[in-house]
């Protein structure tokens, strides 16, 4: 008996994925932060200030999360004296959020304990498969926020 491929189930097969998948990771990255200091929320947003200073709520669009949720988190990293304010030339009142020498020194030991994790956990995947991972990821992750997008415009309109 032939079985006809059918790409569209075994793209939602994919989609179906990524809830489990994104759980059994914040588990994980919970496990690993035990003792750091910091929650999951808090290292994903020390990350995104790693890579370059951000408003809040430039930081909360990089991430798919609700701006106040950001701000918030902010605000106990700024507590912890893991990020620091920095002038923003282009907006007297939203300031940029940048990484103090404690913040970056942190987020740089969790990412390399990550790191680790991974290529002890997955270090069998191929160069290769990791990059059609990530085209197929980022392809799905567009489609859905500009489906969002759409269908937010369709509900406020």
């Amino acid at each position: 008996m032939l079985v006809r491929f059918d790409k569209q189930e075994r793209l939602y097969k994919a989609i179906k994925l990524v809830r489990p998948i994104q759980l059994n990771v914040n588990r994980t990255v919970e496990k690993m932060l035990d003792g750091a200091g910091i929650t999951v929320a808090e290292r994903a947003i020390l990350e995104v200030l790693c890579n370059e200073p951000l408003t809040v709520p430039e930081a909360a669009r990089r991430l798919s999360m609700k701006r106040q949720f950001v701000q918030r988190i902010t605000a106990g990293l700024f507590a912890k004296a893991l990020i620091e304010k920095k002038p923003n030339p282009e907006h007297r009142k939203a300031y940029f959020c940048v990484p103090s020498a404690a913040g970056r020194e942190l987020f740089n030991a969790v990412h390399q304990r990550e790191l680790e994790l991974l290529h002890a956990a997955l270090g069998d995947i191929n160069q290769t498969e990791v990059v059609v991972a990530l085209r197929v990821m980022a392809r799905i992750d567009s489609a859905f926020e500009e489906l969002a997008h759409q269908l937010g415009a369709e509900e406020s309109g």
